[in-house]
Order: C-alpha cells, then sequence, then structure tokens
C-alpha cells in the first residue's frame, strides 16, 4: 500500500482544517512518514519549533505507522525522545514512523525527524498499547479522505 492518508479531522496535527499543523501523512514500504515545513507560529525558542511540537510529530508518525501495519486503534503509552538538532522555522523536514516490535501486548514503534539531506533532528521510541473500546467504526466518521487513493481508501473499508 502507498500513498496519502486520511487526516482525523479534529486532530491538531493531521487535521487538515483545524488551525494546527494539517500533516499530510503517506505511507510506503511499511512505514509512514510527511514532510512539513516549520512554522513560526509553533516556536519556542526563537527561531527554533518548540519541543513539545517535534514530540507531537513524531507520536503522530509513530500511531500513523502502527495503525496501517496493525489496523487496530492505540494510545501511547510511554515515549522517549531523544532531540539532536533543533527544528529551525521556514524550514522543511520529513518525519518518518515505523513498527519495530510488539512485546507482551505492547507495539514498539520508532520515529523521526530530519532534514531533506538526511541530518537527524529528533528521534524516538514510543510504546503503544491497543484502545479496546475504540474500533474502525468509531474513527471512520471524523477520517477526511479528500485526495486519498483507492488503495488507501479500500484499507479502511469495514468488513
Amino acid at each position: 500500500m502507498k500513498g496519502l492518508l486520511p487526516g482525523y479531522k479534529t486532530c491538531f496535527f493531521c487535521g487538515p482544517a483545524t488551525g494546527g499543523l494539517g500533516l499530510e501523512m503517506q505511507c510506503a514500504d511499511g512505514a509512514v512518514f510527511c514532510q512539513f515545513t516549520a512554522n513560526q507560529r509553533f516556536e519556542g525558542y526563537n527561531g527554533m519549533m518548540h519541543g513539545g511540537i517535534v514530540a507531537g510529530i513524531l507520536d503522530e508518525v509513530m500511531w500513523w505507522a502502527l495503525f496501517v501495519e496493525t489496523k487496530i486503534i492505540a494510545a501511547t503509552t510511554k515515549m522517549e525522545i531523544e532531540y539532536k538538532r533543533p527544528v529551525i522555522s521556514k524550514e522543511t523536514y520529513r518525519a518518518r514512523g515505523q513498527v519495530l516490535r510488539l512485546i507482551h501486548n505492547t507495539y514498539h514503534v520508532s520515529g523521526i525527524i530530519e532534514t531533506p539531506s538526511g541530518q537527524l533532528c529528533a528521534r524516538a521510541n514510543g510504546y503503544f498499547r491497543r484502545l479496546k473500546r475504540y474500533t474502525m467504526e468509531d474513527i471512520m466518521k471524523h477520517l477526511d479522505f479528500r485526495g486519498v487513493p483507492e488503495e488507501i481508501r479500500s484499507f479502511f473499508q469495514l468488513p
């Protein structure tokens, strides 16, 4: 499966019209990724994206990577982040998430943010557990499928 994923309409990170980041998640080759330009509105120190926003982007790409790999609804239980260099306002970056393994009902997922030339800015290890009270039906009504290719749309179809 390869292409644009839907956004969750009310999500600050991937929601298309929330006033947030509006990240457009893509999937290919067992990973989920997005490209973004660091917006000055989300600065911490002058000229640098706030570390909490960086953490949120990592959490987002890891969640989507897990969802695409497993089709389960999960929540982050723990996240470890290493900030290597600042994410500079007005510059473009790439974030990527990938599932590593399942250990005792906990999914271990990794995420990175890097420059276009491949310099690592931040990396995360995320740990996720299934949310049993939420189903695909619960989230379907909140997804925005505009521009999403048919192959991806069919992934989301209920049995």
